[in-house]
């Protein structure tokens, strides 16, 4: 018989996260064929295409999605395992990531630039947290730099982390002239390739309107995702405060990359805030960043009843989910 330690562990068990995706895309299949899936916000897009119209038809769509979502939670299991930034192994991070993506099938079943925003900050996250302490890491510091610039031009919602991963950089002992002249390049090189090839023309640039539609709160859909989202964030600064004084015992590369997964749930949290027309761009490095946060509670305090609080969050999001596909 399963005692409730067997339960608590299974559910840091990459069985576990393997079964909380299927019934992810169960559900999201659920919602793309009832037809639930309406676009939230508006791309801020400058020059190039935006990326929720790189796909050609809503299938594709809903499957370029559903692999942006399994590709996000490999790559924080891999953060994980790379870096030890849990300080133990542990799958719970991305099962409650695929939870969390299904409570708005809008997100789940739609591919946009949220979707691409949360790949390619993690794979940043990836790129920086590898040049700990390194004084020649300004290959990586040019790339990180150079897709933030470059995926601007079809949302200038990415634009808005550049300070946040220069911050990074000093977080991570690696900023100095060389390393700020690095993402300096990073940053003009997009527009100096697009602008030189005639990919982008300058006279066509413009800067879109970034003021807050009212009207939108009349939409169902936009009420069920603002109340979502808040939960959210209110959840994640809540565990990254439980956090705090466990994180303050590790050494001091484990602080850097904590301090800096905080650094980006804190600051994803206010862009969502002050760029509300485009607030849905947020939500899947939002789960990311809240899932990391609750599992990493959850993985040093493996009680016997831990399992408990872990599915009524579960719980909590599937509730969610019926609300906005029965609403």
């Amino acid at each position: 018989m399963l005692s409730e330690r067997d339960l608590t562990a299974f559910l840091h068990t990459r069985a576990c996260a393997m079964v909380m995706l299927a019934v992810a895309c169960v559900l999201g299949w659920i919602a793309y064929v009832k037809g639930d899936v309406v676009p939230l916000g508006g791309p801020l897009g400058i020059g190039l295409t935006p990326a929720r119209e790189w796909t050609g038809t809503p299938f594709s769509s809903f499957v370029t999605s559903i692999a942006c979502t399994v590709s996000m939670g490999i790559l924080i299991i891999y953060v994980n395992r790379a870096f030890n930034v849990f300080r133990s192994l542990t799958s719970l991070v991305a099962g409650l990531f695929f939870i969390m993506q299904t409570a708005l099938p809008s997100v789940m079943d739609r591919f946009y630039g949220g979707d691409l925003m949360g790949v390619l900050m993690l794979i940043c996250v990836v790129l920086l947290f590898g040049s700990w302490s390194d004084s020649g890491s300004q290959r990586r510091v040019f790339l990180i730099f150079f897709l933030m610039s470059l995926a601007g031009f079809t949302d200038l919602s990415y634009l808005l982390y550049l300070p946040v991963l220069l911050l990074g950089c000093v977080q991570m002992r690696i900023f100095d002239l060389r390393t700020f002249l690095a993402a300096g390049m990073g940053v003009v090189t997009p527009p100096w390739i697009l602008f030189g090839l005639g990919l982008v023309d300058p006279a066509t640039l413009h800067w879109p309107r970034m003021v807050v539609a009212w009207s939108m709160f009349s939409d169902p859909e936009v009420i069920t995702a603002l109340v979502v989202t808040g939960f959210t964030l209110f959840v994640g600064i809540g565990f990254t405060i439980a956090n705090l004084l466990k994180i303050l015992s590790y050494n001091s590369r484990i602080r850097a990359f904590n301090g800096f997964l905080t650094l980006l749930l804190c600051s994803t949290g206010f862009f969502a805030i002050i760029n509300f027309n485009n607030f849905a761009f947020y939500i899947p490095l939002l789960n990311c960043l809240t899932a990391y946060q609750i599992a990493h509670f959850f993985t040093y305090r493996r009680n016997r009843r831990s399992y408990i609080p872990i599915l009524l969050l579960v719980g909590g999001y599937v509730g969610f989910y019926l609300w906005g596909l029965l609403g």
